[in-house]
């Protein structure tokens, strides 16, 4: 399922689309994670979507995907 989302302000004139290619089964526990977060720091199912989006993908730059040589440990 694709999902278009604007992660732009309101008055920004330019921007670019991004597209998510998010399994159907996923599609509703992340939607429901929006939904929750919207409700609890009062702000638009939108904008918590954004956010979770924009969050994941901080973690994963974050994240280390150095692969191990495990070779080189036997010489």
């Amino acid at each position: 399922m694709n999902h278009y989302v604007n992660c732009t302000p309101k008055l920004c004139e330019e921007y670019e689309s991004l597209t998510l290619d998010i399994p159907t089964e996923h599609m509703d526990e992340i939607l429901y994670y929006s939904k929750l977060l919207a409700d609890e720091k009062n702000i638009e199912a939108r904008k918590a979507f954004a956010d979770i989006v924009r969050n994941v993908y901080y973690q994963l730059i974050e994240k280390n995907y150095d692969r191990k040589n495990r070779k080189n440990r036997k010489w």
